[in-house]
């Protein structure tokens, strides 16, 4: 038996020559995670029964760059034992195997998911890396899982062998069950599932037009009543985002709101995942925070089942700008934001942000490369489709005669996004798609140079040219766009209509 320890950064190289063809093996696939955990050290024990993805050799890959970002995930595993010959190679976070013989296998390694605790980077170590204390046993699947290179098995299974008894338990792909029962889960949807355990989680269940909803928040957060923080999602706000999209088909859906550990200044951050939201924030549940939550939930729609592209940079302006501008408008129509609220985000998190940022003119294809490593990167896609998605709403309207509005253009998109995934449920839209569906409100050729000028190319909208509906009006102080909404206009009742 072989033990490597990953901290050590040597790389690990075993003469062993490959033949010039490898043959699949004939074993079923199969890929079987036993974890263990004592409920007290930062330390997940992880064993996989697999069968070899060809007969010589298999290629494991741990850890994601394109899930936050982590350049240094790699080092989280460790201790890696396995009866057969092992290569490491750390800087592309890859395991080779070199099997001795035949039939099954098994490596066993360990996740260290002890707290870093460096402020700086806290919304990203606690959200895309395993963190695990006491409190909280925080996993994706894809943070324990290592991915075997061209494996035919479509699914993986994860079994509790050892758990401490008695503690809080959510694993999303079967909410309300223990740790003891072994679920299935698919391998190219490990983002999608999310396991938590520890003695500080509080899990409660709602319904939202039949649909069960859960929410998971801790016992740490002595400063807000965080409960009745939620109350009014679980009332008003998810039910309206289910309004909005004519929409009540989901199984069920979840939050997972918990308090950053690294951190004490008022902070939010989250992401989104197929039935669910998992967030991480500190201080007072504030506006910010509530947007927070209303944006990565709002991702149900946006993002999650609709994208145009084939990937979610492509036209990011659209998944995250467009879903942005929906979150807001469902946080006025669910009374949970109000006219000062709104104009607050618009004004100061979108107009002025974006009119004074050094990189508003960036092309769309800039994005990608530095979305991780510059914040002003990571926030334009964001403000430049929330301030056309309000541009273009107001166009809709103001061409209808108040009688349409953006939501009818989206459910339009919409329904054409669901005629793409009944005939290939992993298409996605189009930039036509969205062209073809916003011509049905304004002039075609008037999409395309906006989209193509505005969007792609990054040029900001001139509102000194643009006419908005009754009751709105934008001014600009120094080279800043400000909106204005009149003393009698009730916007809970425009986004309502």
């Amino acid at each position: 038996m072989i033990r490597f320890m990953l901290t050590t950064g040597i790389l690990f190289s075993i003469p062993f020559f490959l033949k010039a063809q490898n043959k699949s093996t004939t074993l079923p696939a199969q890929l079987d995670y036993h974890l263990s955990w004592d409920g007290k050290s930062p330390i997940l024990k992880v064993s996989l029964e697999y069968s070899p993805a060809t007969k010589d050799s298999t290629v494991f890959i741990y850890g994601d760059l394109n899930f936050g970002g982590q350049k240094e995930i790699f080092k989280v595993l460790q201790n890696i034992d396995t009866k057969d010959k092992v290569k490491l190679t750390p800087l592309e976070r890859k395991i080779t195997v070199y099997h001795t013989g035949a039939g099954l296998k098994k490596i066993t390694y360990t996740i260290n998911g002890q707290l870093v605790g460096d402020p700086k980077r806290a919304t990203v170590d606690e959200l895309f890396r395993p963190l695990i204390t006491p409190d909280i046993l925080y996993l994706v699947p894809q943070f324990f899982m290592i991915n075997p290179v061209g494996h035919s098995a479509v699914t993986a299974s994860v079994q509790w062998d050892s758990f401490p008894a008695g503690l809080p338990y959510f694993i999303s792909t079967a909410a309300g069950t223990n740790p003891s029962l072994k679920q299935s889960i698919p391998v190219n949807k490990e983002q999608d599932v999310l396991i938590l355990m520890g003695a500080g989680l509080v899990i409660n269940t709602y319904k939202v037009h039949g649909i069960p909803y859960y929410s998971i928040t801790s016992k740490r957060d002595t400063i807000n009543n965080i409960k009745a923080e939620l109350e009014p999602f679980f009332a008003h706000y998810f039910p309206g985002l289910r309004d909005f999209w004519k929409d009540d088909q989901a199984p069920y859906y979840y939050i997972s709101i918990l308090p950053l550990l690294s951190i004490d200044k008022p902070w939010a951050t989250g992401y989104s995942q197929k039935h669910g939201f998992v967030m991480r924030y500190s201080g007072k549940f504030d506006d910010n925070k509530k947007r927070v939550l209303a944006h990565e939930t709002s991702h149900s729609w946006i993002g999650n089942n609709m994208q145009i592209g084939n990937d979610e940079f492509d036209n990011q302006w659209f998944g995250e700008g467009f879903n942005d501008y929906v979150m807001l408008i469902n946080l006025v129509k669910s009374g949970i934001q109000d006219k000062t609220a709104f104009l607050d985000y618009v004004n100061k998190d979108n107009l002025l942000a974006h009119y004074s940022s050094s990189v508003k003119n960036a092309p769309n294809d800039s994005i990608a490369a530095k979305f991780w490593v510059d914040k002003n990167y990571q926030t334009l896609p964001y403000k430049r489709g929330f301030i056309y998605a309000f541009y273009f709403d107001n166009q809709i309207r103001l061409a209808s005669g108040g009688k349409l509005s953006i939501r009818d253009f989206l459910l339009t998109l919409f329904k054409r996004n669901q005629q793409i995934h009944a005939a290939n449920p992993t298409g996605n839209l189009t930039l036509d798609d969205y062209i073809a569906a916003a011509a049905k409100f304004i002039p075609e050729k008037q999409v395309r140079d906006e989209i193509e000028t505005n969007m792609i190319q990054g040029k900001t909208l001139d509102f000194k040219t643009i006419k908005l509906i009754d009751g709105f009006k934008i001014d600009y102080r120094d080279s800043i766009p400000v909106l204005e909404i009149s003393e009698t206009t009730n916007i809970k009742e425009i986004y309502t209509r």
